[in-house]
């Protein structure tokens, strides 16, 4: 029997069912989508952003018991209904251990259920060891049999599970669906050596009679008051502004900020605050209809997965929704006006946005990094919209851009690496082609460029697959334009379509409009992006409806390479799925792997001038000279700067893979160097009492050291060695000649000791510890859990004792203290003490 083992760091990577395996395997995110994805998701009671209920989570997935596709005894192996061939599942759950993954027989089953009760809620995975079995709930996925087969729980109980499954391998269900297996509560934690769920981390369910009670409470700074409940939804209330945060440890909620999963901002609340719910646990919000503007940063980093912007709302900050991987709807209503640089930034599940006619400004990089983003439509409306520069640099996947009306011009870099994209009409009343704007666009066969533009950037087509220009001025006119570096070179190569009339009601990536291929001088036929709804034909990329096929540009800042599935017997680091072990065999038909060729680039040095070097590229492979655009995709990385630059090679077609070649940019001879310094870490975090330590920095210049307090750390001028004299907060400012860097010492109290915990008559417990003298105050919590994951009780104070109240007679307590210290607005909490249990509570 043979193994497919796939190297993710996670054994559900393998699911054996003898003679057959099933499997889940590292993916590309870029692989098309598999129909049955959409058919099983389309119903999910999780609509995304809210949590279902385990008993909803049931009602999902014992419904598809009922569909012919799943019902007891429906053929279910490794290839059927997918397979290497056929197509792998790939579910909405996320990453696992970092890694995008796609499925076959028992894994893929229990995917499609999770995906039908979850939506795309993300999913958390632990070994065995790091959960126990009263974790385990409704629609859980356990990897059982010691690592070799995968299901997903229906019920449970004290005494085991109830489960479904897909590709059994044993008795008269073997490689089939089956409903209702039960696993005992030993089996289940003796076998089991992964547990997924996507329940958040400190679930608790809504029929439970404490979801409501409250676990923090409190007043911001301008009156509006604030609750967060156990079952983690945090309300904002009052009328006013709601303030702005300096760092995530300013939020009045910080202790439990992991614990947040629905934010509900009131009527009456008229903004949300910087830093508000930066890196937060929240799933969903409600925003009232009386906020008018979200604040930097608001929502950066959360786990935010859907999000609707109500007209109210005016402006949308700095990195408001920033490196929210999750977040795969946004809904931005008429009335929204700017949405300020970085706002969506690094979203890397978002798909698609329709952006309102009420925008007047888009600032720079708003959806930069936004690698799965494929279409973009602007409203159209009266106004000149503001377009920043690299709005959608690195969107591999984006293939339909519907422009507003009337912008200001392209922007710089604008639309730089969408390898995707094929073509652009560029609407009247815009005054320029900013540099790099299409550069290393592969795929871009065609543009419409009105005879508003006056200037076309430096490399705005470098490394484009260009091929017709519609021009709607006259050839006089064009000829007016201004168009600088290689730009004169690339545009004199295309065809130039004089005098275009663009249709009314054309699609902007697909001049010429309609199904059919245009004619004469209107876009379409021949080598012109295909017939279809979307590029495809000619020499454009892809086929049929979708471009590209399967080897898309890959999921890091640089397409491709990475995470697809390995080869050979042992799938684990290569490109392409295995054809050894079964499922395998020879599916890949004639696929080659393009990280053996022989990359050949025109220049290998270069000096610096500030401006984008782009060498031309020659790859052979096994003799034969690969061509640009058909077998394989060029992009480009840290190549303006002096250093070290990037040229990435990323196989198309017949081709998979990448091979990444170097190449240097020199500063000139006579250029004195400019003094840099790097910080390997910009922020400590130490416990007082810390023996001395250096600042991790380095330069080519002299470097020297200053502290902003040295009341709290000192650090020697010339060797940035750290002495902590107090707790709180300083800054250490490195300086190398005009260069310098600031790195954050954050000293926080020791660790904290218990002196005694005594319960008391009355349903009492009373806790004492050790005062500390570097301390502001101190944080006790009591539990029931030894985990302090549920019931918790937590008070904070300045004495060194507390009694607490109404506990639960004939319950002991689990108990632990911290000191914390104040330092300007930010609190830094000690070490918790070690925990001690106290006795029975007493009446």
């Amino acid at each position: 029997m043979k193994k497919r083992i796939v190297s993710v760091v996670l054994a559900i990577c393998l699911c054996m069912s003898s003679p057959s395996i099933a499997y889940a395997s590292q993916e590309d995110s870029l692989l098309q989508e598999d129909v049955l994805i959409e058919e099983s998701g389309s119903g999910s009671v999780a609509r995304d952003s809210e949590i279902p209920s385990p008993t909803e989570v049931y009602d999902a997935m014992i419904a598809l018991k009922d569909r012919d596709e799943y019902k007891e005894g429906t053929p279910w192996t490794n290839d059927e209904p997918y397979s290497d061939s056929k197509g792998y599942y790939r579910w909405k759950g996320g990453m696992l251990d970092g890694k995008n993954i796609v499925a076959v027989g028992c894994v893929a089953f229990a995917f499609i259920l999770s995906d039908e009760a979850f939506g795309s809620l993300p999913a958390r995975m632990y070994a065995a060891g790091a959960f126990s079995y009263e974790d385990i709930k409704v629609g859980d996925i356990l990897r059982v049999d010691n690592d070799v087969h995968t299901v997903i729980v229906l019920e449970v109980n004290d005494a085991g599970v109830v489960v479904a499954e897909g590709n059994i391998s044993t008795g008269d269900h073997k490689g089939r669906v089956h409903w209702g297996r039960a696993i005992s509560k030993e089996e289940v934690m003796s076998s089991t050596s992964h547990y997924i769920t996507r329940y958040p981390e400190g679930y608790v369910p809504p029929d439970d009679p404490e979801a409501n009670v409250s676990i923090g409470n409190g007043t911001l700074d301008g009156g509006l008051t604030w609750n967060l409940t156990k079952a983690g939804t945090l309300t904002i209330s009052g009328k006013g502004d709601m303030p702005d945060f300096g760092s995530i440890e300013e939020q009045p909620w910080s202790d439990n900020n992991g614990q947040v999963r629905k934010v509900v901002i009131e009527e009456g609340v008229t903004s949300i605050g910087s830093c508000a719910f930066w890196e937060c646990g929240v799933l969903s919000v409600k925003i009232a209809p009386s906020v008018t503007i979200i604040g930097n940063s608001a929502f950066r980093g959360s786990s935010i997965i859907s999000v609707t912007i109500p007209s109210s709302v005016k402006t949308i900050s700095d990195s408001a929704f920033r490196e929210c991987q999750n977040l795969s709807s946004v809904t931005v209503s008429e009335g929204v006006e700017t949405i300020v640089q970085n706002a969506f930034r690094a979203c890397a599940s978002l798909t698609s946005i329709d952006l309102p006619a009420s925008i007047g400004e888009v600032g720079a990089g708003t959806f930069f990094q936004c690698q799965k983003l494929e279409s973009v439509t602007f409203a159209p409306g009266s106004k000149q919209v503001k377009m920043g520069d690299n709005m959608f640099t690195q969107c591999y996947y984006l293939m339909n851009v519907k422009l507003p009306k009337s912008i200001d011009r392209i922007s710089e870099g604008m639309f730089q690496n969408c390898l995707m994209l094929a073509g652009v009409e560029i609407p009247q009343g815009a005054e320029s082609i900013g540099g790099t704007a299409f550069a290393s666009c592969q795929g871009l066969t065609t543009i419409v460029i009105p005879d508003s533009v006056t200037s076309i950037g430096m490399a705005a087509f470098s490394s484009s697959s260009l091929k017709d220009i519609y021009f709607t001025g006259t050839e006089a006119q064009w000829n007016s334009i201004s168009k600088l570096g290689d730009t004169i070179a690339i545009v004199s190569k295309a065809n130039i379509h004089y005098n275009y009339i663009p249709p009314s009601d054309s699609d902007p990536d697909e001049p010429g409009g309609g199904d059919e291929p245009g004619t004469g001088d209107k876009p379409g036929g021949g080598d012109e992006p295909g017939t279809g709804d979307k590029p495809g034909g000619g020499d454009e990329p892809g086929t049929g409806d979708k471009p590209g096929g399967g080897d898309e540009p890959g999921t890091g800042d640089k397409p491709g390479g990475g995470d697809e599935p390995g080869t050979g017997d042992k799938p684990g680091g290569g490109d392409e799925p295995g054809n050894g072990g079964n499922p395998g065999g020879d599916n890949s038909g004639n696929i080659e792997n393009i990280s053996q060729a022989i990359v050949t680039l025109s220049q290998t040095s270069y000096t610096y001038d500030g401006k984008p070097k782009m060498p031309s590229v020659i790859v052979k492979l096994n003799g034969k000279t690969l061509v640009l655009n058909t077998d394989y995709a060029v992009s480009y990385s840290n190549n303006t700067e002096a250093g070290t630059a990037q040229l990435t090679v990323t196989g198309k077609g017949n081709y998979t893979g990448s091979k990444t070649v170097s190449f240097t940019i020199n500063r000139p001879a006579d250029q004195e160097p400019i003094a840099s310094i790097t910080c390997r870490r910009t922020l400590y975090k130490v416990v007082y009492g810390t023996k001395p330590f250096k600042i991790d920095a380095s330069s080519k210049s002299e470097m020297t050291f200053t502290s902003s307090n040295p009341k709290i750390a000192v650090v020697d001028k010339s060797t940035g060695e750290v002495t902590i004299k107090q707790t709180g907060v300083a800054t250490i400012n490195i300086k190398a000649g005009e260069a310098s860097e600031n790195v954050t010492v954050k000293v926080s109290p020791k660790k904290q000791s218990v002196k005694a915990v005594k319960a008391v008559k009355g349903k009492k417990l009373t806790v004492k510890w050790v005062r500390d003298k570097m301390a502001s105050g101190y944080r006790v919590q009591i539990s029931t859990d030894k985990k302090f994951k549920k019931n918790v009780k937590s008070k904070r104070m300045s004495k060194t004792s507390y009694t607490f109240t109404k506990l639960k007679t004939g319950k002991k307590y689990y108990v632990r203290v911290c000191s914390y210290k104040k330092s300007g607005k930010e609190t830094l909490d000690g070490t918790w003490s070690k925990v001690k249990v106290s006795s029975k509570i007493k009446k």
